[in-house]
This record gives structure tokens, sequence and C-alpha cells, in this order.
């Protein structure tokens, strides 16, 4: 059976979702995508990502972040957020109404237009 794992290089920030039927499958998959490109197959840390199986389609060995229906995935089963973006960008992306980031920036809008009237 074909299971969602998260990878990354050991150390780094940028991680990804790919799918194999073993961690250690997953490790080799993970080598092939730009995330962990050049990483030694031992420096990849592998986990479990079960929210992300249902994504699994024929042929499918990695949920693209360029992709919409792949990032809304990624935000929203996943937990991934950008890294860093300027606010106006949030409003574009496919993923804003399951991102925590961009619902934290528009609570943070809010308080401040609530302490500027009050004020």
């Amino acid at each position: 059976m074909i299971k969602a794992w998260m990878v990354r290089e050991r150390d780094e920030f940028y991680a990804t979702v790919v799918f194999a039927e073993t961690r250690e499958k997953a490790r080799v998959v993970a080598q092939w995508t730009a995330t962990c490109c050049g990483a030694k197959y031992i420096d990849i840390e592998v986990y479990r990502c079960k929210n992300a199986d249902k994504y699994y389609r024929e042929g499918k060995v990695e949920l693209d972040w360029n992709d919409p229906a792949d990032r809304i995935a990624l935000v929203k089963d996943c937990g991934f957020t950008c890294l860093y973006v300027e606010p106006y960008m949030c409003e574009l992306c496919s993923a804003k109404e399951y991102c925590d980031k961009y619902q934290e920036e528009l609570f943070h809008d809010e308080k401040v237009r609530i302490d500027e009237r009050n004020h």
C-alpha cells in the first residue's frame, strides 16, 4: 500500500511530501525531489503523513507546492506554510483559507484596525 511521507534533509527547513510503500522507499523517492536533491540517503529524515494518504493517485510521487490543488493539501493536511511572503501575496494563494500564517495576519490586521478606532 502506498503511503504519504514528509521528507526533508536533516537540519534543513524545507520539506516535501512523497508517496511510497515504506520509509526506506520514501528516502529513495526523496532524493529525486528538489527538496532533497543531492542529499545523502542517511541524511534524509522521513515522517509518516497519514493525512495526505488520500491524495495519492497512480503515478503521483510527490505533492507539488506549485500546483494549486497540491498546495491546498500541503497546507490543510500537512501543516505547510510559506517561509515568508508579503501579505498581499497571500491573497493570491490557493490555500489561504487553510493557512495559519494568513489567518494570523488577518487577525493581526483586524486587531490593529480596532485599536486604531479606539484611540
